[in-house]
């Protein structure tokens, strides 16, 4: 499976404007805002069209009305002398997800997301490994993350293969285990097409060898727990896996929050001992963080709860099962595997995949192309504030565009 983040002789360009000259003399405020509002006017798809690889969406509307009221009053996280109501607010989100995923004693840190939280998992887990040439094993469907992080940290990863439903051979993941591993990883689902990982075999041999687990639940994390409360069968994949060590999850992602907005959970705070801070106690990558991303965090959970992101995901899954069954309903169109949450695959069976998503283009819903298996995939990415209305009007323009591709005779 061919993996992001590798060497390939394909590299693609790097687009760069002509060189521009530092204003010597500021414009008006209403010029500058005029401009803004062209530029974004440029991007081809409005977001209620956008079905693409974005993972993520508005967040909720009590964040606009957060921030006039974070400006100027809460500021970096870890200043905690001078800003302790902004420690407060972010360490209260990390007690509340860490109820929510299994383990209330959950101690962590907002991060700017999904790489920066799988960032502080591997190093935390080489530090607490201690020898040289430390290994990380994992199922190829891991995010790229991890790739670079194995880069950064100078780790060597051992990917497992998965199958056609995307699942490692855990047979395969016990023996790629050595004297030198210092981790296991697994996802929640993973993002490519959104499959779970078997949390549960993972967190029995990380447990059996003694092993750090983390589980990347970058879009799980917001959303399985209430899935299960709507009666969905979501096997176990939190803290509430004796072998689970660390978690992480984006709240920008299914969670209602501001980009960028990521979790990192850990067990056991005694663990932290393995990362050298200072008196500000800094464990993040970014030791500067807006302030403002914790007060939203703390607002949206607090307005939300429970039965807020439930209905939320609701909503989630009918847009879900309105697109999928929309998707089958097409002659000639097929689902690369039943979606679990919030990402749908599909391709055709008649080898024209890329000019149907072109003619999705064209009509002006975005969409992501790639391949799987050497065939042709479409992609989609959905997140809670698309409604079914929209999920209905995309079908429909599914339908036209292979109408349109295959005319009859």
């Amino acid at each position: 499976m061919a993996q992001e983040f590798e060497r390939t002789h394909e590299r693609p360009a790097v687009p760069m404007p002509p060189p521009l000259d530092f204003p010597e003399h500021g414009q008006p405020e209403a010029e500058v805002l005029d401009e803004l509002a062209a530029r974004a006017a440029e991007d081809p798809y409005p977001v209620e069209r956008n079905f693409g690889v974005s993972y993520v969406g508005p967040p909720h509307p009590i964040t606009e009305r957060v921030r006039p009221l974070a400006a100027g009053r809460f500021f970096v996280e870890w200043a905690r002398d001078m800003n302790p109501a902004t420690d407060r607010l972010e360490k209260e989100a990390v007690r509340m997800l860490g109820s929510l995923l299994g383990c209330p004693q959950a101690v962590g840190f907002i991060t700017s997301g999904g790489t920066e939280s799988n960032l502080l998992a591997l190093r935390l887990a080489r530090n607490l490994h201690g020898q040289s040439e430390p290994e990380v094993v994992l199922p190829e469907t891991a995010h790229y993350s991890f790739r670079l992080g194995a880069e950064l940290l100078g780790l060597r990863l051992r990917e497992v293969p998965v199958d056609a439903a995307m699942q490692p051979d855990m047979r395969q993941v016990e023996r790629a285990i050595t004297p030198r591993t210092a981790a296991l990883v697994c996802s929640a689902p993973e993002g490519n097409f959104g499959q779970l990982d078997p949390v549960a075999e993972f967190a029995d041999l990380a447990e059996r060898r003694g092993l750090y687990l983390h589980v990347d639940a970058a879009f799980g994390g917001f959303a399985l727990p209430f899935l299960r409360d709507l009666g969905y069968p979501i096997p176990a994949f939190d803290f509430s896996l004796p072998g689970v060590t660390s978690m992480m999850t984006d709240g920008h992602k299914l969670g209602l929050l501001p980009v960028a907005t990521g979790f990192f959970l850990l067990r056991d705070a005694a663990l932290l001992e393995a990362i050298p801070a200072g008196v500000t106690g800094i464990h993040t990558i970014t030791a500067t963080k807006p302030g403002d991303h914790a007060a939203a965090a703390w607002a949206v959970m607090r307005h939300l709860g429970r039965q807020g992101y439930r209905a939320s995901t609701r909503q989630l899954m009918d847009v879900v099962r309105i697109v999928s069954e929309g998707i089958e309903r097409i002659d000639g169109l097929r689902l690369l595997v039943p979606p679990l949450l919030a990402v749908v695959n599909f391709t055709s069976e008649r080898g024209d995949t890329e000019r149907i998503y072109l003619e999705l283009r064209r009509r002006g819903w975005g969409a992501t192309y790639g391949h799987a298996g050497g065939a042709g995939r479409i992609r989609l990415s959905i997140h809670p504030h698309r409604d079914p209305r929209r999920a209905h009007q995309f079908v429909a323009a599914l339908e036209e565009s292979v109408r349109t591709i295959r005319p009859t005779h």
